[in-house]
């Protein structure tokens, strides 16, 4: 489903702030996996999100998603099979419209219409059934202006948009991170659930080892740059915390 090859991202070339952000980075992954993504910070993590969804562009190599080259495809035309979602749950909505305007747009955008087009009554009821599957009870608050609601119930919302017209890939990008413990269970459950349901090809980056092993299919650990570690099957069931902190230090 997607396939990096030889992906290269360098910032500040030439200066002495230089910094090689992705260095030759080669990533198979298969349609239905669920590969987690672990590393320190500067490990190169949010960059390889960012050259996949074409918020940045990288300085050499291609970016394959099922058939299609998409390395110097633009960020908004990626977006319709492409979903994201980010650690700010305010990032990645408008705050002031209502959760339902919310929902919309994103639909809209998915389906490559109009996002200034009318919906018919059956795809309306389409989106509230989904929201209704998350058992928030948010479908009874499509009117709601959606920077009202919490941070768990926002990060639950971000989830259905990315994922009400079914993604070729879904990133989430440390999604609940920024979570109290409740919400981020929630919202870790959810996730699990939607994916599964939808067999949806995901990348997860998250700096819990835990949870990197605990969910998924695949775990893999980026340092400087590059991919140091590719965990799988049995070899990942055998992994514990300590054995991945142990490569940390």
């Amino acid at each position: 489903m997607l396939k990096l090859n030889s992906v290269n991202k360098t910032f500040n070339r030439n200066s002495l702030d230089e910094h090689q952000a992705l260095n030759n980075v080669n990533l198979h992954v298969a349609e239905g996996e669920f590969v987690t993504i672990i590393g320190g910070n500067g490990a190169g993590k949010s960059t390889l999100f960012n050259v996949i969804s074409g918020s940045m562009l990288c300085d050499s190599g291609e970016i394959i998603l099922g058939s299609e080259d998409i390395t110097y495809m633009p960020e908004y035309k990626r977006a319709s099979f492409i979903g994201r979602i980010f650690q700010d749950p305010m990032k990645g909505t408008a705050p002031n419209m209502t959760l339902g305007e919310n929902l919309l747009i994103a639909y809209m955008r998915s389906t490559n219409r109009n996002i200034m087009g009318v919906p018919s009554k059956k795809e309306k009821d389409y989106i509230k059934e989904h929201l209704s599957s998350l058992d928030l009870g948010l479908e009874n608050r499509m009117n709601t202006k959606i920077g009202l609601l919490s941070g768990g119930q926002r990060q639950a919302v971000t989830l259905v948009m990315a994922t009400l017209v079914k993604p070729m890939l879904l990133l989430l990008d440390e999604h609940t991170a920024a979570l109290d413990p409740l919400s981020a269970k929630t919202v870790t459950e959810l996730t699990k659930k939607i994916v599964a349901e939808n067999n949806i090809t995901s990348l997860m980056i998250t700096h819990n080892i835990s949870s990197a092993l605990d969910l998924g299919t695949r775990t893999i650990m980026m340092d400087s740059g590059s991919i140091v570690m590719d965990l799988k099957g049995e070899e990942r069931k055998k992994a514990s915390v300590q054995s991945l902190l142990a490569k940390f230090n």
